[in-house]
C-alpha cells in the first residue's frame, strides 16, 4: 500500500515514519531541499505541495491508497483535490478550500450560526485602517491563506496598519487580508478527529505563545485548564463548526478565544496541529495519534478508548533569540536524565546556521514531559529548555 505525505519538513518526519513501520511504503510530496523527510522516503515527487494538478498526477501515477499531511495548512487544498479526483477517504476540495481561505471559512462559520470574531476582507491599506477603525482598536490583521502564524499582526492603531498589512501579503498567494476583531479573552487549542463527518474525540489543550504583536505557538500541554462548563461550550462549538466547514476523515486544528462564559471559533484547518501537538495526545489518551491520521486516510480509523488514563505532558520548543551560527551547545545531566522527560530533540547541530525565532520552522529542538497536572509540565518543561545552552555567534 502507498501513502502520499505532503510535506518533507520537521512535522511531517515522524508521520512519514510511522507510514513506513507500518509497512506502507510512503511517497512523499516536497521541493528539493534541506528537508529531513526527504532522507527516509520511499519515492520522491519534486514538487510545490501547493501544485495540485502535479500532486493528482504523482498520485495517479504512484496509485495511492490514501493522501495525508500533518502540521501545515498550504498542502490541504491539494489532498482535498486528490481525494475528490480519486475518491480516497479525506476532505474533498470545497471544504478544503474553506479551511484555507480564512475569508471562506470566516464566511461559512457565519452562514451557519458559528460564534466567530467579527472580520472583513480588505485589498488596501487605506481600506485596512477605515475597517480596523469600523471594528476598533486593537485588530488582528492576517494573511488570508498562510500558515503557522506567518503575516498574523496584532495592530494597536493606524499607524500599525502599513506594515502589519505588507507583511501578511508578503506570506500570500491572495490580493487582499482579513481585519479582524480583536478579543481580549484566554486563548486554548483543539484537535477535532474526524472519522467520517462524525466527530470521534476532541482533545483541547492549552497553548502557550510568544507575546504580541505576532503571537506564534512555541508549547501546548493536556488537560486544558478550563472550567466543566466552558470546556462542554468548546466542544459544542468545535462540532458545529466541524459541520459549518464540511470536514471529514480528517484530524482538525482549531483555534479558540475563551472570553468569559463565551467561546469563540478563531480557526479551523483541515490538518494535525504542530508544535508538539501528535506527541501531546499520543502521551495524553495512549493513542498513537500518527497512526490514527493513516488509519483515516486509508479508510480504516483506529478506536479511541474513552476510558483511557489521561497523562498530563507539556511540550515546549526550544529557541534562539538571534540569528548566527551554533557554536556550541550544552544539554545539563540533570536534563538528560530527569524522570519526567519523555523526549528531548534537537533540530540542529554544531556549525549550522539558525534563525531568530519567529515562526515554528526556526525551532532548534523541542521537549515533552510528564507530571501531576498540566501546570506543573509546562513549568517542568520551562525549567528544562532554559537549562539547555546554545551558543549562537
Amino acid at each position: 500500500m502507498k501513502i502520499m505525505i505532503l510535506g518533507a519538513g520537521i512535522y511531517q518526519v515522524p508521520l512519514i515514519k510511522k507510514v513506513k513501520e507500518l509497512g506502507y511504503k510512503a511517497i512523499v510530496v516536497s521541493p528539493m531541499g534541506n528537508y529531513p523527510g526527504l532522507e527516509i522516503a520511499d519515492h520522491i515527487v519534486n514538487s510545490d505541495t501547493r501544485d495540485k494538478d502535479a500532486v493528482l498526477a504523482a498520485a495517479i501515477e504512484y496509485d495511492i491508497s490514501g493522501i495525508l499531511t500533518t502540521g501545515t495548512d498550504v498542502a490541504v487544498p491539494s489532498i482535498g483535490f486528490v481525494v475528490d479526483k480519486l475518491n480516497l477517504p479525506g476532505t474533498g476540495f470545497l471544504a478544503a478550500q474553506r479551511s484555507m481561505d480564512k475569508s471562506l471559512m470566516k464566511q461559512c462559520l457565519v452562514n451557519h450560526g458559528v460564534k466567530t470574531a467579527q472580520y472583513r476582507e480588505v485589498y488596501s491599506i487605506s481600506d485596512a485602517k477605515k475597517e480596523a477603525s469600523a471594528i476598533g482598536y486593537p485588530v488582528m490583521i492576517k494573511a488570508i491563506d498562510s500558515s503557522g502564524s506567518r503575516g498574523v499582526t496584532k495592530v494597536a492603531n493606524d499607524d500599525e496598519v502599513t506594515d502589519a498589512f505588507r507583511e501578511a501579503l508578503a506570506v500570500s498567494k491572495a490580493s487582499s487580508v482579513i481585519v479582524e476583531q480583536f478579543i481580549d479573552g484566554y486563548e486554548v487549542g483543539a484537535q477535532a478527529l474526524v472519522s467520517g463527518d462524525r466527530v470521534d474525540k476532541i482533545f483541547i489543550h492549552n497553548d502557550v505563545v510568544t507575546e504580541p504583536p505576532i503571537s506564534v505557538p512555541i508549547g501546548h500541554s493536556l488537560p486544558v485548564k478550563l472550567p466543566k462548563n466552558v470546556e462542554e461550550k468548546c466542544v459544542e462549538v468545535i462540532n458545529l463548526a466541524v459541520k459549518a466547514i464540511g470536514l471529514k476523515n480528517t484530524v482538525a486544528n482549531v483555534d479558540l478565544m475563551v472570553c468569559g462564559s463565551e467561546v469563540y471559533i478563531l480557526e479551523i484547518g483541515a490538518r494535525m496541529g504542530a508544535t508538539c501537538l501528535p506527541e501531546n495526545i499520543s502521551i495524553y489518551n495512549g493513542v498513537n495519534i500518527y497512526e490514527y491520521l493513516i488509519g483515516l486516510a486509508v479508510g480504516k480509523p483506529l478506536t479511541i478508548d474513552s476510558d483511557a488514563s489521561k497523562q498530563p505532558n507539556a511540550a515546549l520548543l526550544i529557541r534562539s533569540e538571534k540569528s548566527g551560527v551554533v557554536e556550541s551547545i550544552e544539554i545539563p545531566a540533570h536534563v538528560q536524565n530527569h524522570p519526567m522527560l519523555i523526549d528531548l530533540k534537537l533540530d540542529v547541530g554544531k556549525g549550522e546556521h539558525v534563525n531568530a525565532f519567529k515562526v515554528g520552522p526556526d525551532r532548534l529542538g523541542h521537549v515533552i514531559v510528564i507530571s501531576d497536572t498540566s501546570s506543573k509540565a509546562e513549568l517542568l518543561a520551562q525549567e528544562l529548555v532554559s537549562a539547555i545552552e546554545i551558543i549562537i555567534k
